[in-house]
């Protein structure tokens, strides 16, 4: 009686390979936007600008945390917040605002079109050397509407308040009646919404990384379940594929930490994304070499690929230098500009890869 064979689970579990590489989410990744800064203010600064998509009833704190005056003095501090639609709108009020005939001006009126834009101020601050805490900044207004006293209490440095979501500007001017006056401020600002410190366009990525985390520890352990029904038959490959799942999983929860620690303290953590960036550049580069040496027959059908292998390296090893030069560009933040060419220059590595792997096939 002729041996029933069982059917080998290789090109099962290679398919199931192909599409966890090939057809998976592509990660969205992005540097999260703050929420919270820390400045410092002397006679010869300008307004401070911030910018942040916010969500409604953001409440918005400014504080003073030390100060320096070397007479006694008297500040106006302003704040103009403003909401608008387009993100490059206001790319040149850095610029404008730091004109000299600026100073004193209505930012509203004459910067910010007048429209959705809300002002606040507070006149008379006295500072001078006897003062040991800088006197409380708030809007009165805001405080009287909240019932609760303790809450009253914790919103007793709130400044304004979003009334919409979308994009906003806050501008923050600090005037003294004496032009000559010497005086230094070193200030605290923070923005927090109702679901915490992330902006209203990171809240729905920190749920995106949160899911895909998920998803990527049941691929694992379906991986696990299906290697060890199979495990006769499991080839060299698969211990390899089995590491991009793992690298997977550790990329987004890597990133989930990050956005649910800025969520929380409102400060990133720039080191955990720049080597968030790189594990997820060596997953996209391990998956990407993965589906050519499968596709040239590696481990299935050739014990080896000879001179090819040295190729394929090659450009992975190209592939993986540019993925993470271009992440760390994104995280240290002012190298976005040179960001682009780096990504440029992936797009090309890319269509390189998707060519090799169509021409290896047809042939």
């Amino acid at each position: 009686m002729a041996a029933v064979r069982r059917p080998s689970a290789g090109p099962l579990l290679l398919r199931a390979a192909l599409c966890l590489l090939c057809c998976g989410p592509a990660a969205v990744r992005a540097v999260p936007e703050p929420g919270r800064w820390a400045a410092t203010i002397s006679d010869k600064s300008g307004p401070l600008i911030f910018r942040k998509i916010m969500f409604n009833s953001t409440d918005i704190k400014f504080s003073v945390k030390s100060f320096y005056c070397q007479e006694p003095v008297k500040f106006t501090i302003e704040w103009y917040l403003k909401h608008y639609t387009c993100q490059n709108e206001y790319d040149k009020l850095d610029e404008q605002l730091s004109k000299p005939e600026s100073v004193g001006r209505d930012y509203c009126v004459n910067y910010l079109k007048n429209s959705e834009c809300w002002t606040t101020k507070n006149e008379n601050i006295d500072c001078n050397s006897d003062l040991q805490v800088f006197p409380s900044l708030y809007n009165k207004e805001l405080i009287s509407n909240i019932g609760n006293v303790s809450n009253q209490e914790e919103q007793m440095d709130v400044v304004a308040r979003t009334h919409k979501d979308g994009f906003h500007i806050l501008i923050v001017s600090i005037n003294t009646e004496k032009i000559n006056a010497k005086w230094n401020l070193n200030v605290s600002l923070s923005m927090m919404g109702p679901k915490g410190y992330l902006s209203a366009s990171d809240w729905p990525l920190m749920i995106f990384y949160m899911v895909m985390c998920i998803v990527y520890i049941l691929y694992g352990l379906l991986w696990l379940i299906w290697s060890a029904c199979y495990w006769k038959d499991i080839l060299r490959i698969q211990f390899w594929i089995a590491a991009v799942i793992f690298l997977g999983m550790l990329e987004k929860a890597l990133f989930y930490a990050e956005y649910q620690n800025i969520n929380s303290t409102g400060l990133s953590t720039q080191g955990l994304l720049i080597f968030a960036e790189l594990i997820s550049a060596i997953k996209r580069t391990l998956a990407r070499l993965l589906v050519i040496i499968m596709s040239l027959g590696y481990g299935i059908v050739k014990p080896r690929l000879g001179t090819v292998m040295h190729r394929v390296i090659g450009l992975g090893l190209l592939y993986f230098i540019f993925a993470a030069v271009e992440g760390v560009m994104r995280v240290v933040g002012d190298s976005n500009h040179l960001a682009v060419p780096f990504g440029v220059i992936l797009a090309v590595i890319d269509t390189i890869f998707v060519w090799f792997i169509s021409f290896t096939l047809s042939f």
